[in-house]
């Protein structure tokens, strides 16, 4: 096949060469510029324009942050009977069944579920923190059924 090309290129007139020449330069240049810049700067445009839109879902979520913290309740009292109270009051309103519950020292405690949705966890948690109880470790593991098994450990703060 090569030796066929080589010959019948060979058989060429000196302005024919040139005319082929050009063409395959215009043919290589027409690969580069399509299949190989332009993707390339398009795909860098996507990069820059996601990495804008994070940097404002950043700002976004941190203003919200703020603005929660400076929103939160203070005084809230610090002993064992209170965050249990608390947090199993705020689990029965939420329609959490908390199955093993454990006041590990005073001010914290400890709970296993079996059954939740995840979302409506993590939001109950945000609202428990607000009240001054936060997550000193959480553990979540995926079941079957869409929900989420947890254990966590929560400890109150003074404020």
């Amino acid at each position: 096949m090569m030796s066929a090309l080589q010959n019948w290129f060979e058989e060429l007139s000196v302005r024919e060469r040139w005319m082929v020449g050009v063409a395959a330069l215009l043919a290589i240049l027409a690969v580069l510029i399509f299949a190989i810049i332009l993707p390339g700067m398009a795909a860098i445009d996507r990069a820059q324009s996601a990495l804008d839109e994070a940097v404002q879902r950043r700002g976004r979520i941190e203003a919200t942050v703020a603005s929660a913290l400076a929103q939160r309740p203070s005084g809230a009292p610090s002993n064992a009977a209170n965050i249990d109270m608390i947090v199993t009051q705020g689990a029965a309103e939420k329609g959490f069944d908390l199955i093993q519950s454990t006041n590990a020292a005073p001010g914290q405690m400890a709970f296993r579920m079996d059954q939740a949705r995840a979302p409506a966890l993590l939001a109950w948690f945000n609202d428990l923190e607000m009240q001054g109880i936060l997550v000193n470790k959480l553990t979540l593991r995926g079941n079957a059924n869409g929900g989420v098994t947890v254990e966590a450990e929560l400890q109150q703060v003074a404020r």
